[in-house]
């Protein structure tokens, strides 16, 4: 079931807006049974939605911030998650050498190349791959990045939002942040 921003436990701290979590999470193709790593968990709201898909799988959130992860304690025990794992660190150095199908890219802090290194190395073949980007400065390098690893089918959404507030009598829209959506799935022969 999708879950609301209002329903998050988010503080101060920013979160991926439901309708762009709504569109990563439907990238990923979760199964029952997927081991998803979430990468720069960030208040944890992607691998929060994913754990209630994954009934039978687990989520493994890495976040290096320690406002980042008291958010996120906060919404597993709101949510009563009992298959999302928490490790406060960095990636790539703190993702547990396991296999896995799924991986989600919310923030590298600089090691893109070293993180898709670990997702080639240690997830499952068909494992798929899906990074948002803000910038188009980590647009352009996830995408070098990924081609340097021999992806050739790397998909990219960009997805705008806007949101409709009242001003007076009116209903004016207000656009949020465009966001990239890089999707690559992890074929035998890479």
């Amino acid at each position: 079931m999708h879950i609301y921003d209002k329903d998050f436990i988010h503080g101060e701290l920013p979160m991926t807006k439901q309708e762009v979590r709504a569109v990563s999470i439907a990238k990923l193709q979760l199964e029952d049974d997927s081991v998803l790593i979430d990468v720069g968990a960030g208040t944890g709201t992607i691998g929060i939605e994913a754990a209630t898909y994954i009934k039978n799988g687990k989520v493994i959130g890495i976040e290096k911030e320690e406002k980042g992860l008291e958010v996120i304690r906060e919404n597993v025990k709101k949510f009563n998650l009992d298959n999302y794992f928490l490790i406060h660190g960095r990636a790539p150095e703190n993702i547990p050498e396991i296999n896995y199908d799924r991986m989600f890219i919310g923030g590298s802090t600089g090691g893109m190349r070293e993180i898709v290194a670990h997702f080639m190395q240690y997830s499952k073949k068909n494992s798929r791959l899906v990074i948002n980007a803000i910038t188009l400065e980590t647009l352009s390098s996830s995408m070098e990045i990924l081609k340097e690893f021999g992806f050739k089918d790397i998909e990219v959404v960009n997805l705008m939002v806007g949101r409709g507030k009242k001003v007076g009598p009116y209903t004016m829209m207000y656009g949020e942040n465009p966001i990239y959506i890089i999707t690559v799935v992890k074929e035998e022969k890479i």
